[in-house]
């Protein structure tokens, strides 16, 4: 009966890690929630069930193999993928099963042995997991890496559950317990990092999501605000031909010149510092740009951009970020000045910021870090865009000189459409 409880827990703990092999092959899918109950579901009772009454390793392979590669179909039809997926996830489990048993037993084919050293193979395979997740992750360059420190609740259990054996300092029923206990405590604490991970992502991005509605907003105002000119410049256009006129016809060039110069300067947007074309881009600066103008002295502003740019998005996290940085840092010193500096050409993007600071450079563990009032935010920013340039095979340079801070950036996009 013991032995059966231990089983249970872990072949539970077990399908759920190879649950989680499979999102970090093929991501989340909610659409196949059904498909995937049934199927998990079906291959927890049937590995069990033979497991409890055959203890046979011919028929254990063959059972994770087939069990393995039909979760695999839920989430690819390749033949070659599906070997690859089933056949690494269950060397994983083999050879965690042969690492926390044959060290301690003597393993005869058909025997039962307890199954204690259960909970330590389940354990590997679980650090086994998050080294997968945290290497996979990194390669595609996304967020959700999990922290490394997070092994050691495992590590440790393992460690306790091995001691516990050795020095024979409990009774079986009281290793049973401890071995449950450790599992569902892995088992929740995996599952708690991960609800706060969640959480934390999900907030940052209704961060960048109510910065981009407040661009656009702002952007929008300024359209409407070149519209309400344009009408009232058409409106009077009458008037202004035939002034035009009389002045052409008494070869006033001069008072022409100067007229027109008016006419410019009326329908002139103060607030609109760029116009590229590119609504987001444009959108970003001038709201970024309209601030920097009101908190600083000094702000020139150099752009020669298309109005097609099919990365914008990545575009718009390096300029919103960097130039986030540069005016925090610009306000606290007395020049207070900013310089930017965005031009493509021949699909490559080149951006220099420069800004004054204080001279006084923070340093973290991954590199420079923002003068902000919020430590949860240090460093950030640059983080994600040394992420972005190096999806583009970019170079980042960051210089300091006279108490003038500098970012320059080379990103390769070519896709852009120049």
């Amino acid at each position: 009966m013991i032995d059966i409880i231990i089983c249970i827990s872990t072949n539970l703990f077990r399908i759920y890690l190879i649950r989680r092999f499979m999102q970090i092959f093929f991501g989340c899918r909610e659409e196949e929630k059904g498909k995937e109950i049934l199927v998990y579901g079906g291959f927890f009772l049937i590995n069990t069930g033979t497991f409890l009454m055959f203890h046979l390793v011919w028929i254990n392979i063959i059972c994770n193999l087939v069990g393995i590669g039909l979760i695999v179909l839920l989430y690819t039809k390749s033949i070659k993928m599906n070997l690859f997926v089933t056949c690494s996830i269950y060397l994983i489990n083999i050879g965690c099963d042969a690492v926390s048993t044959l060290p301690f037993i003597e393993y005869q084919d058909g025997e039962s042995f307890t199954q204690v050293y259960a909970v330590i193979s389940v354990l590997l395979i679980f650090i086994c997991e998050l080294f997968t997740e945290k290497i996979i992750n990194e390669r595609k360059h996304t967020e959700n890496i999990q922290n490394f420190s997070l092994a050691l609740v495992p590590i440790c259990s393992i460690f306790m559950l091995c001691l516990l054996i050795y020095i024979k300092a409990s009774t079986v029923y009281g290793l049973v317990i401890i071995s449950v206990g450790l599992i569902m405590s892995n088992f929740l604490i995996f599952n708690l990092y991960n609800m706060l991970s969640s959480t934390l992502s999900q907030k940052y991005e209704n961060e960048a999501l109510r910065q981009k509605i407040q661009n656009y907003s702002n952007q929008i105002e300024l359209m409407l605000q070149g519209e309400e000119k344009v009408k009232a410049l058409r409106h009077d256009m009458k008037h202004h031909m035939s002034e035009l006129k009389l002045m052409a016809m008494e070869n006033a060039n001069r008072e022409i010149q100067k007229y027109i110069e008016d006419m410019e300067a009326f329908i002139e947007n103060p607030n609109e510092i760029v116009s590229s074309g590119n609504m987001e881009i444009d959108s970003m600066l001038n709201y970024m740009l309209h601030r920097a103008k009101k908190e600083l002295h000094i702000v020139n502003v150099k752009m020669q951009i298309p109005s097609a740019v099919s990365h914008s998005f990545d575009v718009n996290i390096i300029l919103g970020n960097l130039l986030e940085n540069a005016i925090e840092a610009a306000i606290q010193t007395e020049e207070k000045q900013l310089d930017v500096d965005i031009k493509l050409k021949q699909g490559v993007l080149w951006i220099k910021i420069e800004n004054s600071f204080q001279g006084r450079l923070k340093k973290g563990q991954k590199g420079l870090m923002s003068t902000k009032e919020k430590a949860e935010q240090h460093g950030i920013g640059l983080n994600n865009v040394r992420k972005i340039v190096e999806k583009y095979n970019g170079i980042m340079e960051i210089c300091s000189r006279d108490n003038i801070f500098c970012v320059k950036l080379i990103l390769y996009m070519s896709k852009i459409e120049n």
